[in-house]
């Protein structure tokens, strides 16, 4: 039997202004797939709308008695001692409401999460660890380019991310390929879902186990299928829209077919355990790149007979 009945993958985006009204790279997208089936895919230009939608998609979810999965691609922690450092408490989950507490993010997405990446920065000696900014922007606590770092910095990178191929490190939050400011952007929605909604995250709250509950939150990574996605890129549509709908649709395909439970149990060494669980979090499907393709292209199989 399923795990879940809903299955919703989100690509978010840390945008200074409204994206555009036609869909575009680097900004938030979704797609909702229940039982198996495509029956939404979204485009938000801001993240206030994309808060609010994304609560009220939950809650509706959750109303009507069916068990979700929400998948987002950006990191759920920082490598290990960051939390520690920032808040005193060994705790991912700590760090969230640490940030939320400190993240101003206005309803056109005006933010300032250079300001606060300057606080986090002046935990620790030196200058770092956080980088990258336009190079004409008034942030000396932030360096503009990783070279000019230096003093005693935490890990460049999780355990999950040194795995991952392609992966970015948590700490660079502009210039290619970055995905610093989205995570800055990203962890107080999920500390607001988190409140508002009743939702467990793995593996903070479930540990690296098969969750119970009702409603679940997972780091996704939606490059682990990008051939996947490429080769199901409509015309004119952005990359990023593509990659939501076709992880979402392996995760549901895995689920229908029994074999999503083990997805939530990965092999990680006995020493990391601890700090994944409580600090770093770990990318749902990383390590079981084989079986999600195989669900990718299966989902997509069954897409194409429906066509016929």
């Amino acid at each position: 039997m399923p795990l879940f009945e809903t299955h919703i993958v989100v690509d978010w985006s840390a945008r200074s202004k409204p994206s555009p009204v036609r869909p575009t790279k680097d900004a938030i997208f979704w797609a909702v797939v229940r039982d198996g089936q495509t029956v939404a895919e979204a485009y938000c230009r801001t993240r206030a709308q994309a808060r609010a939608r994304l609560a009220h998609l939950l809650q509706e979810e959750r109303t009507l008695g069916r068990r979700v999965l929400m998948g987002f691609d950006f990191p759920f922690g920082y490598p290990k001692g960051v939390a520690q450092r920032l808040t005193g408490h060994a705790s991912a989950l700590a760090l969230w409401a640490w940030l939320a507490s400190r993240i101003e993010d206005g309803p056109d997405n005006q933010n300032n999460r250079y300001d606060v990446a300057e606080a986090v920065n002046r935990h620790y000696d030196g200058c770092g660890p956080m980088w990258g900014r336009p190079v004409t922007w008034d942030h000396p606590d932030l360096p503009a380019t990783a070279r000019e770092r230096f003093g005693d910095h935490p890990p460049e990178r999780r355990l999950a991310d040194i795995c991952a191929k392609g992966a970015k490190t948590v700490w660079q939050l502009a210039y290619a390929g970055s995905v610093g400011s989205q995570v800055l952007m990203g962890l107080p929605l999920l500390q607001h879902l988190r409140q508002t909604t009743g939702a467990q995250v793995w593996p903070f709250d479930t540990g690296l186990a098969v969750p119970n509950a009702p409603c679940v939150l997972a780091e996704v990574y939606p490059s682990l299928l990008q051939k996947e996605a490429h080769a199901a890129q409509r015309a004119d549509e952005p990359l990023d829209a593509a990659q939501v709908r076709v992880m979402a649709k392996a995760l549901a395909q895995l689920d229908q077919e029994d074999a999503l439970a083990p997805v939530f149990v990965p092999d990680v060494p006995p020493n990391a355990q601890h700090r994944i669980e409580t600090e770093e979090a770990w990318i749902l499907g990383l390590g079981f790149e084989g079986h999600l393709c195989r669900a990718s292209q299966t989902a997509q199989a069954k897409r194409a007979d429906c066509l016929v």
